[in-house]
């Protein structure tokens, strides 16, 4: 079938969402490895949360993927989110940049407020919130932190009580040397869960997972 689409001079682009490190992805994988080489005009374009991507191109046998280009995707524009809410709900803009601020640009933040809002019309956004909370413990949160190290728990904790703090002041409270810093921020920085670009400084990027953390925290103490 590709020998035909090639003499049409035509293309196939298949693409994958949600890829994780399967048999059934690593076959597939290395199928089209294998259908690169002999030239065919086939392209695949995968997304998925950067673990499950890291797992699938670290593998031995699919080490290729390692040099596929990538895109890491960046949070919403908050003003963007804020203008569909304002159009939406008939709101100030006041109050839809306060509801944008709630989401911090996450995307599936911004789908379940809004589907909130819409649910509960009559209510006030602070009366929301909890249930706000719940959707993103339940659906998000809860198997971020079950998957996290005890040492990248123990950096998200420390996050989770200040705004933004400079690394040299978490080293010291966490009592890490540079090298051994550099290897959780990086790290937590690529899974989204650490805002890692204002140089010398580190925040937790989700949208209220200093709450959830905290919580977390006090349960286990």
């Amino acid at each position: 079938m590709l020998t035909e689409i090639k003499k049409s001079k035509k293309r196939l682009l298949i693409t994958m969402d949600e890829v994780t490190n399967n048999e059934y992805v690593k076959v597939f994988a290395s199928t089209f490895q294998i259908l690169l080489r002999k030239d065919l005009p086939i392209y695949l374009l995968m997304t998925g949360l950067y673990e499950n991507i890291y797992s699938l191109q670290n593998d031995e046998a699919l080490t290729f993927l390692y040099r596929a280009p990538k895109i890491m995707l960046e949070p919403l524009s908050e003003n963007a989110i804020a203008s569909n809410y304002k159009a939406i709900f008939n709101v100030s803009t006041e109050q839809s940049m306060k509801m944008a601020k709630l989401t911090k640009g996450y995307p599936f933040a911004f789908q379940v407020l809004g589907y909130l809002c819409w649910k509960y019309k009559d209510k006030e956004l602070d009366e929301i919130i909890p249930e706000y909370d719940h959707y993103l413990e339940e659906y998000v949160y809860e198997k971020i932190w079950t998957e996290l190290s005890e040492q990248d728990r123990r950096v998200v904790a420390e996050l989770s009580s200040q705004k933004e703090i400079k690394v040299k002041e978490l080293r010291d409270k966490l009592d890490m040397n540079s090298s051994e810093m550099s290897v959780y921020r990086n790290r937590l920085g690529k899974r989204g869960i650490v805002d890692i670009s204002k140089y010398g400084y580190m925040s937790l990027r989700l949208p209220r997972f200093d709450y959830y953390v905290r919580m977390c925290v006090m349960d286990i103490e």
